[in-house]
């Protein structure tokens, strides 16, 4: 694995600012015996309470600072505590985060070549998981479902069984595991992972040689957000020299405001899994040393996801950062026991219409919507999209986004 840069989740953490009282005063012995006029002593009085007012706010405000990182250690502790139970039921195969779609018996032996193993978007889980930087093994999941040649796969599993035999129907890659390895690199900033991923691409001008569903072709925003990866962490960008793609050269540079545009779109448009996708790469654009959008467009739009999606506790997160109502949520949302299907990743999903109907089909916004998400998780979730989540808030604040 190549080398590691510095962990951008572990930033100091500001003191808090002291608060102080005033200095006592010590009275003074008169020096003669006229009496002072009532109308200068509540002079004197009136200007010594304004005195005191930025002092009273002041002390009230590191009082209240003091109050609040109180709460988020308490919180802190129970999502570490919940964290645990989590693990605990959630599905590993062949030590990637993965769902269980099939029978319990999968869950021990996870079985090659196996439809029912639910691993298909593991190397996207796994890099959300990795990045968050509490979760080693899910990087090693991702660097290994690389091989030698530098093609990268869904998950080791599927290396391993060559796609369950290159006859599953579905790519044996696709521009959403394109992500996962992204925020791996963006976290371990491995090169030798970076470089022969680059050259494979670049040879062959795809991210994969099977193509249903066009799911392995690099597009232009693909392509130029993953040299703003490779870039960021000093690996080989990508290059292609051998296919139809410098043609289009001399309209590179108009994509920049392109993207941008098409971004705003998919914030405001997308549904599901699409959506999720663009969450993904707001929460990977800040950590980029060119950042594609700068700090105010970016805070927009993760503003827009929220507005529209309220109960995706993902999408608070990158509006809100981990604020002592997001980690009372999670401890809310998340499942204290075992959910009867691990099938799941809740953030990427719209409400399922017979969750909805349970709720009466609510409007959205609603407490009732709230409820039929709550139902839904309780069901379906798959245990490490709340661990991912817990993994980002725990031991943050606000500040330290």
């Amino acid at each position: 694995m190549g080398p590691h840069r510095a962990s951008f989740f572990n930033a100091d953490r500001p003191p808090l600012v002291q608060g102080y009282l005033a200095p006592g005063h010590t009275p003074q012995p008169l020096e003669h015996t006229t009496r002072p006029s009532p109308h200068n002593a509540s002079l004197k009085w009136v200007f010594f309470a304004l005195l005191l007012i930025p002092l009273f706010f002041r002390a009230e405000g590191v009082f209240g600072e003091e109050v609040g990182e109180a709460l988020h250690q308490k919180l802190d502790q129970e999502l570490r505590d919940l964290r645990t139970t989590i693990k605990g039921y959630s599905f590993k195969c062949y030590g990637a985060a993965s769902k269980l779609v099939g029978p319990d018996a999968l869950a021990t032996t996870c079985t090659i070549p196996s439809r029912f193993a639910g691993d298909g978007d593991s190397t996207l889980w796994n890099g959300l998981l990795c990045f968050t930087g509490k979760e080693p093994w899910a990087c090693d999941a991702v660097r290994d479902s690389q091989t030698t040649d530098g093609r990268i796969w869904r998950s080791p599993r599927r290396k391993l069984s060559e796609n369950d035999g290159n006859d599953y129907p579905q790519a044996s890659f696709s521009r959403d595991m394109s992500r996962g390895v992204m925020l791996y690199l963006l976290r371990t900033g491995d090169t030798v992972v970076a470089d022969q991923w680059s050259a494979y691409i670049s040879r062959t001008g795809a991210f994969c040689p099977d193509q249903q569903d066009w799911s392995c072709d690099v597009r232009t925003q693909s392509y130029r957000r993953m040299n703003h990866v490779m870039e960021t962490i000093g690996a080989t960008r990508l290059v292609f020299a051998y296919t139809v793609f410098p043609c289009l050269w001399p309209a590179y540079p108009l994509t920049s405001a392109m993207h941008e545009t098409m971004m705003e779109r998919r914030v405001r448009e997308n549904e599901s899994f699409h959506l999720h996708l663009a969450a993904i790469d707001l929460l990977m654009d800040s950590y980029l040393t060119d950042p594609m959008y700068d700090a105010k467009t970016r805070h927009a739009m993760v503003e827009i996801l929220f507005q529209r999606k309220p109960y995706n506790l993902f999408y608070q997160y990158l509006a809100q950062g981990p604020t002592i109502d997001l980690k009372r949520r999670i401890l809310r949302y998340a499942p204290r026991s075992r959910p009867q299907f691990l099938s799941q990743w809740v953030w990427e999903r719209e409400l399922p219409q017979a969750y909805l109907d349970l709720s009466g089909n609510p409007e959205p916004g609603s407490e009732k919507e709230e409820e039929a998400f709550l139902r839904f998780i309780a069901t379906e979730s798959m245990g490490w999209d709340f661990v991912f989540l817990i993994d980002l808030v725990e031991g943050g604040r606000p500040e330290h986004r």
